[in-house]
């Protein structure tokens, strides 16, 4: 077992992608995803994503500070606020999420079934994008969607070899199967993330504020699981009052995650890196073998300092059965998912995954349920 205290963000060359999985990608896969993992890596080289995510993110601070009237047209609770603006709805550590807003869409389709009986059932999943108008924040679709389908087109790849480096565990196991997931789904969504700014301590009234330094460590994002197949992940950008880009001004701000033997490591990906984490879902559909692990965002703790990223959820179509690889054993899925080692409000994954025959959608609503 490697000395987690030390480990570091795994980082692929994209142009390692693009050829047939060789044994040594498959080791940084392993080295990345196994369980003795982050369950995080990033890669390098994209074409075009610099000047992408320089376009895409300072559209979280342009959003995030309209005023509250305006933003408000573009919430939608009738697919629980998982379309369009959505702020303080969530609940994380059994609070309700206020230290950021998020909006919500497809970035691959605007709509992604016709059928208006299946949209209604359906609508955390497929309804119709909403957009903010010209008027309220020009430019903000097509910067949306131009960065998370660079991001999508990327995990694909990736899945290549995660599929790959799962049949040497598993020989039995299909072939390309959350490759194949991806690819087909029509129900991938974006989230653009925007974290307001933290309150200044000096405005506190009391100096006893009973937090604790796990509090602390989830200040602007509270402990989860993401729950679907593949997360694609920018590196993260800090804007200042005025919503000037600024480097990260708190060395311990960022992305912090829970490994499977309780060590809470920072994540650190390299601002010209899109980083992709692994979701419950494939923690599933490939026995075990690839392993998600619990995250969380610490603030900065500086004031008038907010940020900014865009997190992209491939996940299957609702009807997509969570069912274990041939010749795998369920027990391998949930070591680590009972509630071992897992941060306070982190729903187990045993509390929510039933079996083979539970579908997506079904463990989707139980997961929302945990959260909202």
């Amino acid at each position: 077992m490697p000395d987690q205290s030390s480990l570091d963000v795994v980082i692929l060359d994209y142009n390692e992608l693009l050829c047939e999985p060789t044994p040594e990608l498959l080791a940084k896969i392993e080295k990345a995803y196994g369980y003795h993992g982050l369950g995080l890596l990033a890669i390098r080289g994209v074409p075009g994503y610099i000047e992408k995510r320089a376009k895409g993110l300072p559209f979280a601070y342009r959003f995030g500070t309209l005023p509250d009237n305006i933003k408000n047209k573009y919430e939608h609770p009738e697919s629980t606020y998982s379309f369009g603006w959505s702020h303080g709805k969530e609940k994380l550590e059994g609070k309700p999420d206020l230290a950021k807003g998020s909006y919500y869409a497809n970035p691959t389709y605007d709509r992604p079934i016709d059928d208006p009986t299946i949209i209604k059932q359906y609508s955390s999943f497929v309804h119709p994008n909403i957009w903010p108008s010209n008027e309220d924040c020009p430019g903000f679709e097509a910067a949306f969607k131009s960065l998370g389908q660079t991001i999508v087109d990327t995990g694909i790849l990736l899945t290549k070899a995660c599929d790959a480096y799962v049949k040497t565990q598993l020989p039995l196991a299909k072939p390309n199967r959350v490759g194949e997931i991806i690819t087909n789904s029509r129900c991938t969504k974006a989230r653009l993330l925007f974290y307001f700014p933290v309150p200044s301590k000096s405005s506190s009234t009391s100096t006893n504020t009973g937090t604790t330094d796990e509090d602390e460590m989830s200040s602007w994002c509270g402990w989860h699981n993401d729950h679907g197949s593949l997360t694609g992940l920018t590196s993260a950008m800090y804007f200042d009052a005025q919503g000037n880009e600024i480097p990260c001004p708190d060395p311990k701000a960022g992305l912090y995650i829970r490994t499977r033997t309780g060590v809470t490591i920072r994540g650190v990906i390299p601002a010209d890196c899109i980083a992709y984490q692994i979701g419950e879902t494939s923690q599933v559909h490939t026995g075990g073998v690839l392993q998600a692990t619990p995250h969380c965002v610490r603030a900065a703790e500086v004031e008038g300092v907010s940020r900014g990223t865009l997190a992209v959820f491939m996940e299957p179509m609702w009807d997509e059965y969570m069912s274990v690889p041939p010749g795998s054993d369920p027990e391998q899925v949930l070591k680590g998912a009972k509630g071992e080692l897992l941060p306070k409000g982190v729903p187990k994954l045993v509390d929510r995954w039933t079996g083979d025959e539970q579908s997506f959608g079904q463990f989707t609503d139980k997961t929302l349920a945990s959260y909202y």
